[in-house]
């Protein structure tokens, strides 16, 4: 068995310079904050306790440690087969710390959101504090969308949308753009619906990003489900917003009221739904020529002519396997191919079919153990006929560094058409992906969860897990035995005790029983947030309560959690007793080794110590 994660919970750094962030449009420069409900959330049980960033910012949103029972909840299937986070208009919220990427005095925001409760100030992002938010983006109970500003010259303006823009019955894509020269813009499914002139300079604060919360102003809490939140540091442009506006319509099931530029999405074009990415151009001021986004298909135009005024490119999967088990349908020399196909949009907005030139595709091989270029080959289903066995296999793949192999100048890719990637050589270039997803999240300061989920398995004997500070020297540091044969989703787990540094990365090696290996893409793992200053703690072992003895006193109200060494969450009854201690009694609990986590206001946790029951 071969391996490559689908989705990943923490960001990697791609090996490339194309466009990553959602629709392929931005890098982590100017995508400052992406949190997907697809992926990245830690939660026990469906309540969260931590929303990733995929952005490469490490903007993660955390639970506030002063309100421990403010977790949202995770909804399976709720958005078009996609999960969403719901709060309780009550208490639920997350908050992201500040790092300066998010102080921003001009942006770009998309929130995929439906309100379960139509209500004044339905807060969705706030940043900062009511009277003196940098920005914030949040619906009446009449549905209109409200964007104070507070700016440098200490006045603060507003713009609300007509009512009816947010309802109880769908998710909608609302975006909300801002800078000094344009003013404000709010969209809704691709059309305007609010604009000004406010040609003045944001105020920037140094206070979190609450999501969910106007923190403080009491019953400012959101009642709603969000499944999507995206944040460019400056306005897209109009080529920019469509890819955007179309990604997020594709894999939400909405129609766009503007815009609405890729059709493969369509029940009856097959829902090609998942990963979409496009490239296009509005004019020669409006351009996206380039774009990778959340899949593993790059497309774009280098020297290559052809892209008109008002002419786009879209790409999207059918959210097959990427892997070649039990597919029959192969032309001829071809010995396997992915499950996994994209269908391809090549039209204006006005949806009729254009010619945008010749483009490079590019595949990121990346966990897929051994590649020959010259046994790849591109299937494009040229007579549209849902069958890849009557086609002619294009060959000439490169590898342009890294994992990347690219067809170049290709003209293949037409409106409506179907492709996939196969190999004349699955034993020298195999292409299987089993490995759903494989995801790490700190504990405290040293400890680190890993967990990883496999869709199936082919003579797979066991798997390590391997850690480095620097990305280049590896350690092993776990091995746990595989179940070898399965066709059915299998998930493993294990806990690292002894991470150290600042960042630490971890990588999964997958070992067959002829003693073959395959190596994940990495993931990176922040520990800088993690205070490594731990409390006194006495009595330790101990089997009844015992008290945090801290050098300095606390500046925050604290919260206390105790976390097994499975990473599960156990009660911990805890109580002040002063400014620098806190007494602990956790009751009845198994023997064995525990962490306990003091959390503050500001989420992440301030100090962290091991005790022994």
């Amino acid at each position: 068995m071969r391996i490559l994660p689908i989705l990943m919970a923490i960001c990697m750094a791609f090996t490339a310079k194309a466009q990553t962030g959602p629709g392929g449009v931005g890098s982590s420069a100017q995508n400052v904050l992406w949190l997907d409900a697809n992926s990245g959330v830690t939660h026990l049980l469906g309540l969260v306790t931590q929303w990733n960033d995929r952005s490469g910012n490490a903007n993660h949103a955390y639970l506030p440690g002063a309100i421990p029972l403010a977790t949202p909840s995770l909804q399976t299937g709720s958005a078009n087969g996609y999960p969403s986070l719901t709060f309780d208009g009550v208490v639920d919220q997350l908050w992201v710390l500040d790092d300066n990427t998010l102080d921003l005095t001009s942006w770009h925001f998309f929130i995929v959101v439906k309100a379960n409760l139509q209500k004044d100030y339905n807060a969705w992002l706030v940043k900062g504090d009511d009277d003196d938010e940098n920005y914030e983006m949040l619906s009446y109970s009449d549905g209109n969308i409200h964007t104070p500003i507070r700016f440098t010259n200490n006045t603060r303006s507003y713009s609300s949308t007509a009512a009816g823009q947010v309802t109880t019955s769908a998710f909608n894509i609302i975006e909300y753009s801002y800078s000094s020269g344009v003013g404000r813009d709010v969209y809704k499914n691709g059309t305007n619906v609010a604009t000004d002139n406010d040609n003045r300079t944001p105020r920037v604060n140094t206070r979190p990003l609450y999501i969910g919360n106007e923190r403080s102003t009491l019953g400012r809490n959101a009642n709603a489900d969000i499944a999507e939140v995206i944040a460019f540091n400056a306005p897209l442009n109009s080529a920019q917003r469509i890819i955007v506006n179309n990604y997020l319509a594709a894999k939400y099931g909405r129609t766009l009221t503007a815009g609405d530029v890729y059709d493969q999405d369509d029940l009856t074009n097959g829902n090609y739904d998942h990963d979409v990415a496009g490239i296009g151009r509005v004019d020669a001021s409006n351009t996206q020529t380039e774009s990778l986004g959340s899949g593993v298909v790059r497309i774009g135009k280098s020297t290559y002519g052809g892209l008109g005024n008002n002419e786009f490119l879209f790409w999207g999967h059918d959210n097959g396997a990427l892997g070649p088990f039990n597919v029959t349908d192969l032309p001829s020399g071809v010995q396997g191919r992915w499950q996994r196909v994209w269908r391809v949009s090549e039209t204006n907005a006005a949806g009729g079919a254009v010619n945008v030139g010749n483009v490079d595709i590019t595949f990121d091989m990346a966990g897929l153990g051994p590649v020959t270029a010259s046994d790849l080959r591109l299937l494009v289903d040229t007579d549209q006929d849902g069958v890849f066995a009557d086609e002619t296999p294009i060959a000439g793949a490169t590898a342009i560094g890294g994992t990347l192999y690219r067809f170049s100048n290709t003209n293949a890719l037409v409106d409506g058409r179907r492709f996939t990637l196969g190999s004349i050589d699955i034993g020298q270039t195999p292409l299987p992906i089993e490995l759903v997803e494989f995801t790490a999240a700190a504990l405290d300061a040293h400890t680190v969860r890993l967990e990883w989920v496999t869709a199936s398995e082919l003579n797979n004997d066991h798997f390590i897990v391997e850690r480095s500070n620097d990305a280049n020297d590896w350690m092993g540091i776990s091995t746990m035995d595989a179940v070898g044969n399965s066709s059915v989703i299998t998930g493993y787990s294990t806990i690292d005790p002894n991470a150290e540094g600042p960042v630490c990365y971890y990588r999964l090696r997958q070992v067959d029983v002829d003693g073959t290996s395959t190596l994940s893409p990495i993931v990176a793992v922040g520990l800088e947030h993690m205070q490594t200053t731990a409390p006194v703690v006495h009595p330790n072992p101990s089997n009844g309560p015992f008290t945090l003895v801290f050098s300095a006193p606390l500046e925050d109200d604290p919260f206390v959690r105790m976390v097994d060494a499975s990473g599960r969450t156990v009660p911990a009854p805890f109580k002040v007793l002063g400014p620098d201690r806190i007494v602990v009694d956790p009751g009845a609990v198994p023997q064995g080794t525990y962490v306990l986590q003091v959390i503050g206001t500001h989420g992440p946790p301030m100090h962290t110590v091991r005790i022994l029951r």
